[in-house]
């Protein structure tokens, strides 16, 4: 039987080679999608091999060999559990299906790089002209453009996407994702992807789905028909809906939320709540440019984790499309902010014996680590947030009435946000559970729409379901239903704190509280035995089916609530403290970084180096 010294170096050297291999895929992922490279093959060759090493059996049977060793000690045992349950995830015994796993992940990069090349944008009214816009900018004008043709003109542009992938490949993908998943046993794909991510099958899922959509159909009805009543059927189109819903608010919040300020308030913010980043070394890109992939993401291409050999501290990049000067574009910048670094909190404060446990794929939880994310990005709807932290340039605090206003207008809508959410679960389902003769453009458009219709009340979902580009990606298919089941793990969470301490925001308790009950176990744990672990509770929908069901007048009275009590408590007056070496990028350009001075002065040599940016028309 080995001896624990041999334990010990077995474990070393295989958390070091994953480590390598992780590094080495991380790192041209975020040179491929941030447009600095085009080198799809050698990205390609890493994912392989990094596939390989995920793959491998006969590590598989090391682990499980190991873990009979009576010399074996409580940590090494603990450490090989989570190797054990990492390969069990992602170990595919069958060769045809790791053949066929390699050729989807290719067919994904040619994909991508066609989705790439798409001249995107939008027709415009008046010239009758293309202008190039990112679907972040259309996203936008939807949102807050003043004239309807403009704002048709762009949901036209986003409904181009569709036509696009349906055209080039997409469906061929499905059809091979779905022999992959039954190789392996499984339904179809989606049953396999959410069997890998959170341990529970697409049944068990669909049980807890069908239970909120039930539970929130009534209220989503409800909403739009006061809408159409208010404003008229017009404002149901699908490029009026956000508009007539919402666009006041993001007007009356935006000189309240300028861009120009996003970054300070993240840092102060996440200062002011305890979160610190274990010296981890962080990177960020921004803003909006061609060639640069079209969601926000947070990827670690180092992860954090001890063994023998000493403690790895994680690197993680993260990265969004802002558009400075445009409408909203300062509410974006802040949501990304504390989103995107929700995640990256979470991923640097893992410590454990291994980077099985640190890394965000398979068996990660997408559900869990959404949660992070998310209960950090709601705090910027909270009265006591805004009225600390949204300041015009002059710096006037936001006033009650802009509040009251915005609450009124986005606290019954939020029952539309969450049925959005479920369109997109609903929407792959139904694409997966198609024969292969059944998956052509026509009969998945329609089942599509056939769903819009059914979960949003509309002709068509605001945002055009195959627009959305988790649904393209191998990495980020079939896990929308983490979105979903974290709107249920924040609320969870919210409550949870609300009633512990009282108030959120700039709370010194929460970082250091997250970072012991969610963040230090890594995947160790499933997501609902996590929720329990810090609240004390069983996972439940009961929270947010509760919050969405809330009269308005009740959210108001609320908010007014914690808006005085924002006022009254002192603010954060100290200096910026993340521990952590942030680096503001723009592809391969370092625009400012705290490695050279205060959190504060990179703030401010961003903040001038996007005001000097020409304007996005």
């Amino acid at each position: 039987m080995p001896a624990r010294a041999e334990i010990a170096s077995f474990i070393a050297s295989l958390n070091a080679q994953y480590a390598r291999l992780h590094t080495a895929k991380e790192e041209l992922f975020w040179q491929t999608k941030m447009g600095m490279s085009a080198d799809y093959d050698a990205f390609n060759a890493a994912e392989a091999v990094l596939q390989s090493f995920r793959q491998n059996v006969a590590h598989l049977h090391e682990c499980r060999d190991l873990l009979k060793s009576d010399a074996i000690d409580a940590a090494q045992t603990e450490t090989l559990n989570g190797w054990v349950h990492f390969f069990e995830a992602n170990v595919i015994e069958s060769e045809p299906a790791r053949k066929l796993a390699q050729e989807i992940v290719e067919r994904e990069s040619a994909l991508q790089q066609s989705r790439g090349r798409m001249a995107l944008g939008y027709r415009d009214p008046d010239s009758g002209g293309h202008r190039p816009a990112s679907s972040v900018e259309l996203s936008l004008k939807i949102g807050t453009a003043d004239r309807e043709a403009l704002r048709k003109a762009c949901f036209q542009g986003l409904e181009s996407i569709e036509r696009h992938v349906l055209a080039n490949g997409f469906l061929d993908i499905v059809r091979e994702r779905n022999r992959f998943a039954r190789q392996l046993g499984f339904e179809d794909y989606y049953d396999w992807k959410v069997s890998s991510t959170e341990g529970f099958g697409k049944r068990k899922l669909f049980e807890l789905l069908d239970d909120l959509e039930a539970r929130t159909r009534d209220a989503g009805r409800r909403y739009v028909d006061s809408i159409a009543a208010q404003h008229g059927r017009d404002a149901l189109k699908p490029w009026n809906f956000r508009f007539t819903t919402q666009g006041s608010a993001i007007r009356d919040l935006d000189p309240y939320m300028q861009f120009d300020d996003a970054l300070l308030r993240w840092g102060r913010g996440f200062t002011a709540l305890g979160i610190r980043f274990e010296t981890a070394e962080l990177q960020l890109d921004l803003i909006v440019r061609k060639g640069k992939y079209e969601n926000g993401f947070c990827h670690a291409p180092i992860v954090p984790y001890e063994d023998s050999a000493g403690r790895a501290r994680a690197k993680v990049n993260f990265t969004s499309n802002a558009v400075p000067g445009q409408l909203g574009s300062g509410n974006r910048a802040a949501e990304t902010l504390f989103h995107e670094g929700g995640h990256a909190a979470h991923f640097s404060n893992i410590l454990m014996g291994a980077p099985c446990f640190s890394q965000e794929f398979a068996p990660t939880s997408a559900s869990f680590a959404e949660t992070q994310s998310m209960f950090c990005d709601s705090l910027l709807e909270d009265a006591d947030w805004l009225v600390r932290y949204a300041k015009s340039r002059a710096g006037e605090t936001i006033p009650w009435d802009v509040v009251e206003r915005y609450t009124r207008l986005t606290h019954p809508a939020k029952v539309v946000f969450i049925r959005n959410l479920l369109v997109i679960c609903y929407a792959e389902k139904a694409l997966y559970e198609l024969s292969e003769a059944e998956l052509t453009p026509e009969r998945v458009m329609q089942e599509f729409i056939d769903i819009e219709r059914r979960l949003c009340f509309l002709d068509r979902c605001p945002r055009p379901t195959l627009a959305v580009p988790h649904l393209l990606s191998g990495e980020a298919a079939c896990i929308y239903q983490g979105y979903v089941l974290a709107q249920a793990g924040v609320a969870q969470t919210r409550h949870y704190f609300t009633d512990a301490y009282g108030y959120l925001t700039d709370n010194p308790a929460i970082g250091p509280r997250l970072r012991d009950a969610y963040w230090r176990p890594g995947n160790s744990l499933p997501f609902m035995k996590f929720l329990a672990r810090l609240t004390g509770k069983p996972f439940s929908m009961d929270a947010l089916a509760n919050d969405v069901a809330e009269p308005v007048e009740d959210a108001v009275a609320s908010q007014r609530r914690k808006y005085e009590e924002g006022r009254q408590r002192p603010e954060f007056s100290g200096a910026v403290e993340l521990d952590a070496t942030i680096r503001m990028v723009h592809g391969a350009e370092t625009i400012a970084t705290t490695a050279t001075g205060s959190f504060e002065r990179m703030a401010d040599v961003y903040r001038a180096w996007v005001a000097a940016l020409p304007p996005v028309r």
